[in-house]
Order: C-alpha cells, then sequence, then structure tokens
C-alpha cells in the first residue's frame, strides 16, 4: 500500500487541479476517531466504506490520480459508461430508434465513444437523407441502434453496437469496439497477431471450412463457401466466455437472410502460434 500511495502522490503532483487541501487526511482522520468501544467488526466495515469512498472520488476530483492508478497493472484501465445518447425519428412513414453509451474514464474509453459517436452519424444522416429523397412516397423506412457490453473484466472491455435498417425488407449489422485494459489501447483483430503472420488466410480457411462442415450436417443451412474470399480488415469478433476468438459476419455477407449474422467460433490450436507474445 505505501508503493500505492507513494505513487499516487506523485502522480497527482502534475495535476493542475490538485484534491482538496485535506481531503484524505480528514477521511482517515474519521475513520481513527472512531469509539473503540464499538465492536471490531463495525469499526473494520467504516474503514472499507472510507477507503472505498475514497478510491472512488479520487479519479473523479483529480485525472492524474485516475492515470496514476490505471498504471497499476491490477487495476488496469477504467472503462465506465457515463450517459446514453439518444436520437428518435418519427413524421408518421419513418422512424429511427438510436441509443448508444458514451463511454469515459481513460483515453481508450474516450476513443471508443468518439468512434462510436461518428460511427452512429453517418448512420443517422443516411437515414435523413433518405427520408427526405423518400418524402411523400409510401413505404416504410426505420433505423435502430442498441449496444450491449459483451465484456467487462479486469483485462478487456467489448461493446457491440447492433443496428437494423428496414426498407421494405431489414438488414442487420454490427460492430466491435474492444479495449485492452492492461494497455488502455483500443484493439482490432489485426493487433492480436504478429506482423508476419498469414491471419487472414488462416482464419478465411477455417470459416470457410465451417460453412461448407454446417451444411453437410444441416440441409437447411445455407451459406456462400465459393464466394467468400476473405475476411475484412475490420472483421468483427469477440470473446466468448470460454476465452474462444468469435468471428461474427453481417447478414447478407456470407449467407442468405434467412441465416441471420452467422458466426464461427475458431478452435485456439488453428490461430495461437500466430498471436503476438
Amino acid at each position: 500500500m505505501d508503493r500505492f500511495d507513494e505513487m499516487l502522490r506523485e502522480r497527482a503532483k502534475s495535476e493542475p487541479f490538485p484534491l482538496p487541501e485535506g481531503y484524505a487526511g480528514r477521511v482517515f482522520a474519521a475513520c481513527a476517531a472512531l469509539e473503540e468501544t464499538k465492536k471490531h467488526s463495525y469499526r473494520w466495515t467504516a474503514w472499507a466504506a472510507a477507503v472505498l469512498a475514497l478510491f472512488i472520488a479520487v479519479p473523479n476530483v483529480s485525472p492524474a490520480a485516475a492515470a496514476a492508478m490505471a498504471d497499476i497493472p491490477v487495476l488496469g484501465a477504467v472503462v465506465r459508461v457515463v450517459t446514453f445518447r439518444n436520437y428518435t425519428y418519427d413524421d408518421g412513414w419513418h422512424s429511427a430508434d438510436v441509443s448508444v453509451p458514451e463511454l469515459a474514464g481513460s483515453d481508450a474509453a474516450q476513443e471508443v465513444s468518439d468512434q462510436v459517436r461518428a460511427y452512429t452519424d453517418r448512420l443517422i444522416a443516411r437515414f435523413e437523407e433518405t427520408c427526405e429523397k423518400e418524402l411523400g412516397k409510401e413505404g416504410y423506412l426505420g433505423l435502430d441502434v442498441s449496444s450491449t457490453v459483451v465484456t467487462d473484466s479486469d483485462t478487456w472491455f467489448t461493446l457491440r453496437v447492433d443496428a437494423v435498417e428496414t426498407q421494405a425488407s431489414g438488414y442487420q449489422f454490427s460492430r466491435f469496439y474492444h479495449i485492452d485494459k492492461t494497455t488502455d489501447r483500443v484493439v482490432t483483430l489485426e493487433d492480436l497477431f504478429r506482423e508476419d503472420a498469414d491471419y487472414v488466410g488462416v482464419l478465411s480457411d477455417e470459416v470457410r471450412r465451417q460453412m461448407e462442415e454446417r451444411m453437410a450436417e444441416n440441409t437447411e443451412a445455407s451459406y456462400f463457401p465459393e464466394e467468400f474470399t476473405a475476411i475484412g480488415p475490420e472483421q468483427n469478433f469477440y470473446f466468448n466466455t470460454d476465452g474462444d476468438l468469435v468471428l461474427v459476419f453481417d447478414e447478407y455477407t456470407i449467407a442468405p437472410g434467412s441465416m441471420g449474422m452467422p458466426e464461427f467460433t475458431i478452435p485456439s490450436d488453428v490461430y495461437e502460434t500466430l498471436l503476438k507474445k
């Protein structure tokens, strides 16, 4: 704990907006002033509550202190949802409902938040432009955007943004945003592998193999293995609860719409030799 305190103090020195004078001292003084006649369990609970209050308050009062905490591997970068951005539209013919989170707590969290905002801005602009073109015409146009936190562990954060555009028929697609909390970096699929590794070819071959296997085992399964050339540079992925790599494809990209958004779990022995050490 002494090393933690020293690190926190050193990082906080560079902050132009320091903690209120005597803040930490007042917290711990209050703990020390607890009546000795109280039960030990009560004193321990109060002490823990006070330390928790300090832990929560310090990052919010001092960005430098928050950065100091984020540098400690046990804690990792802080990623939190601070609010939701909402956009709604309904003119009786067309409607839109967009709700996505805005993140804060670290540089990577802010970067993801900016990326999500830019992405949804493009979807909204496309929707509004189409509404103007279709003004006065019959037919429904819809846009629905929602999000899910797929992973939020000590070391990793993944946000999934799902969108459905409806015009005659629906088109479903998603985007995944990842943060490596140990480095406070936004991560793409490419970042997982060595620069000299042919991860695109290896993963693409495995996806094609699974397509053919599924169709052989189930006559109702339908994919386009002949038309599938390779995964894209912005390939969607996430890690499931077992830690397996899962590749996700937008509707209609590698299969008919009846297959929805296909997902392929890739065995680790297929790609583990290609990963960065």
